[in-house]
């Protein structure tokens, strides 16, 4: 994991990439090919070695990237289908994907990722001509600055290092399971990925086998690391499936979890967990936030939005004790919710919507909300968060599994998850009902005491915010 700074024009990156530090403070470097500018902070996760320090070139391609490829041999060997004789210079992923990009190209490199990335890159065959990807779900944020002279970045504060003004409308995300191509102040783009949810025929039972062989793999697919790794356990059956499946790979596990209220049942579930499955469980405390406390938040994540801000608060202090404790990987169970639309809201709205396209779409509003809130918050000390339930088989999986195969009646929206657990995890943990984490924390009760209106706080300061940066 790392931060990206790209553009076109006249641009020094130099301020930029110094801007990005938190999230790569283990090497820094700007390169200029062919007319376009790139740089990059590094978190070195994977070939520690200072030859996997970006930007990076292989052949006419110079990549800066940030994100993990947990499908890297799969890719290295379609490189060298094509290249016979590929004599490769690291171990890590950041050489396999500029090879791939180089060899087989963006139409063909891309869909064949499995992992969470943003990637900007120039190709010296085509100078002057900026080209962007982000991954399939939007699990790594990059921000276009549409102004002229063009600029992409992993967070909006990069723009702001620069001089860059920080108008609504000069602003955009590079699209999910999209690249682009940025030249002469135009863009054009491509989609590698459209996620499908075909229905399947899946009883409850069935459903849920599949989806244990299939989240064991994704957690297992993402242990790909050269650093400790740790987990994040929030006491609900998402979290605790994911350090589950963690336990049976990683020798001396260690959790972490966030402690607000001491007579929680977040808190006791959580201690629950850890002592079945015998791993170390660290109680972060979490103070009730003050309104500086949150606005902070909102420098941080560059959004607005209530549920983000305040999940953001607890989460910017568990990723501080992680790294503090030396640890650059973290896992969560983000995107859960979404893909057994387990929120309250959910409920009501399947009422008029098609199960399946609802899902999706949730799970697509999240390349907005929830997955940059979580990238942003840990790396905000240099943590990687890493997201099994965002694995293209389980997406794929989870989506084509009709709602008879997924819940058990509005009491149990996960039902397919609580039976995949069953047995393997404490009784009291997988038939628990979903409560939202600030509820569960007792962190919605502690902000409304300082905040009689916190979405209006929220709202104004991310205009604050804006008009510093601007």
């Amino acid at each position: 994991m790392c931060g990206i700074v790209a553009g076109l024009g006249k641009l020094d990156l130099a301020p930029a990439v110094a801007a990005l530090t938190h999230r790569g403070p283990d090497a820094a470097r700007t390169a200029t090919v062919a007319g376009v500018h790139l740089g990059h902070t590094r978190l070195a996760v994977q070939d520690l070695d200072s030859r996997s320090d970006q930007p990076f070139r292989d052949g006419p391609v110079t990549i800066a990237y940030n994100g993990e490829i947990y499908n890297a041999a799969e890719l290295r060997q379609a490189v060298e289908e094509r290249d016979p004789g590929r004599v490769w210079k690291t171990t890590g992923d950041t050489e396999v994907l500029a090879a791939a990009l180089a060899v087989l190209g963006p139409d063909r490199a891309l869909p064949l990722v499995n992992g969470m990335f943003a990637v900007a890159w120039v190709n010296e065959r085509r100078p002057g001509v900026l080209h962007v990807a982000r991954d399939r779900h939007g699990e790594i944020p990059l921000h276009l600055h549409l102004a002229q002279p063009v600029m992409a970045a992993s967070e909006l504060k990069a723009f702001a290092a620069v001089g860059r003004p920080m108008a609504s409308h000069l602003i955009a995300d590079v699209p999910a399971g999209q690249w682009g191509t940025i030249h002469g102040g135009r863009a054009s783009w491509s989609r590698f990925h459209t996620q499908r949810c075909t229905p399947a025929g899946y009883t409850l039972a069935q459903s849920s086998t599949r989806l244990k062989a299939t989240l064991g793999q994704a957690v297992q697919r993402r242990l790909i690391a050269d650093v400790p790794v740790c987990a994040l356990l929030s006491g609900g059956i998402d979290s605790a499936a994911i350090t589950y499946e963690l336990a049976q790979h990683v020798p001396g596990l260690v959790a972490y979890t966030a402690r607000m209220d001491p007579k929680s049942r977040d808190l006791r579930c959580a201690r629950e967990v850890a002592q079945h499955l015998g791993i170390k469980l660290v109680e972060v405390d979490i103070p009730a936030p003050t309104a500086d406390d949150l606005a902070r938040v909102v420098q941080v994540i560059e959004m607005p939005y209530k549920a983000q801000v305040e999940i953001g608060w607890a989460c910017l202090l568990l990723a501080e004790r992680i790294r503090s404790d030396g640890f650059k990987v973290t896992y969560s169970g983000e995107g859960s919710d979404e893909l057994w639309a387990s929120y309250g809201f959910a409920y009501h709205a399947l009422k008029n919507t098609d199960w399946h396209i609802y899902r999706r779409d949730l799970m697509a509003a999240q390349a907005r909300k929830n997955f940059p809130r979580v990238n942003k918050t840990f790396m905000a000390y240099g943590v990687e968060g890493r997201l099994p339930f965002c694995d293209p088989d389980v997406v794929d999986l989870a989506l084509s599994l009709q709602q008879h195969a997924v819940a058990d009646g509005k009491a149990h929206p996960k039902a397919v998850l609580q039976r995949a657990y069953a047995g393997l995890l404490p009784e009291s943990v997988v038939r628990r009902p979903k409560v939202a984490f600030q509820d569960g924390l007792g962190l919605k009760t502690a902000i409304t005491s300082v905040l009689p209106d916190p979405a209006r706080f929220y709202r104004a300061e991310y205009q604050r915010v804006v008009r510093s940066r601007a």
